[in-house]
């Protein structure tokens, strides 16, 4: 997922050295991320032909290459966006949160639905939870056992439950900054046409 989080940083377009990456990642998502594995993944993702060095501004400090996202880069931070929280999601939704983190640089075209799905996916994920935390119940019910599993699908309940919360208000804020005269200069290299979230994001389930 590392790799992404730099490609996320350089998606809008915009050319960045190292330190300027590193700053504002840590700036933005409250990280530190270890100097020595940022610039062994720069130089993995500038091999694989998904960032390139770009040209150094005047007056600039010829020391500090740039480096700007490919089209390919572009194209597979988008789909890495676009995913399913799958394995990379964490007990406390590590995944979501990195994504949150470079919702302008996805563009509304790729952001709103990926919102919709992620949605959908934890409240599924919440109604699977309930259904095995019963199993859990019934089988710890009078053999006195004690249901330290239906515990643990309980507290999983909850992170799921505030996950789904967090979400909620992450759309409402997500559509009303796309909707906003000043948002436009913000907006990634190529955005897409606005327009409001869906029926789903009016209300909670």
């Amino acid at each position: 997922m590392f790799r992404y989080l730099v490609l996320g940083l350089l998606r809008r377009g915009e050319p960045l050295h190292g330190y300027a990456l590193m700053k504002e990642y840590r700036e933005r998502a409250g990280v530190q991320i270890s100097t020595g594995s940022f610039y062994r993944e720069l130089a993995r993702l500038v091999t694989e032909g998904l960032v390139r060095t770009a040209n150094n501004p005047p007056g600039s400090d010829p020391r500090r290459a740039p480096y700007e996202i490919t089209d390919l880069g572009a194209a597979a931070f988008d789909a890495w966006f676009s995913e399913p929280l799958g394995s990379d999601a964490g007990p406390h939704e590590d995944g979501l949160s990195a994504r949150a983190v470079f919702l302008a640089e996805a563009g509304p075209a790729v952001a709103r639905p990926a919102l919709e799905r992620w949605y959908d996916e934890l409240w599924q994920r919440g109604k699977a939870l309930e259904r095995e935390r019963e199993v859990a119940l019934r089988a710890a019910d009078g053999d006195g056992t004690f249901a330290v599993l239906a515990l643990l699908l309980a507290r999983r309940l909850k992170q799921v439950a505030a996950d789904l919360e967090f979400l909620h208000e992450l759309r409402a804020a997500y559509a009303q900054w796309t909707t906003a005269p000043l948002s436009r200069a913000a907006l990634p290299v190529r955005p897409a046409r606005r327009r409001e979230l869906g029926a789903k994001s009016q209300t909670p389930r």
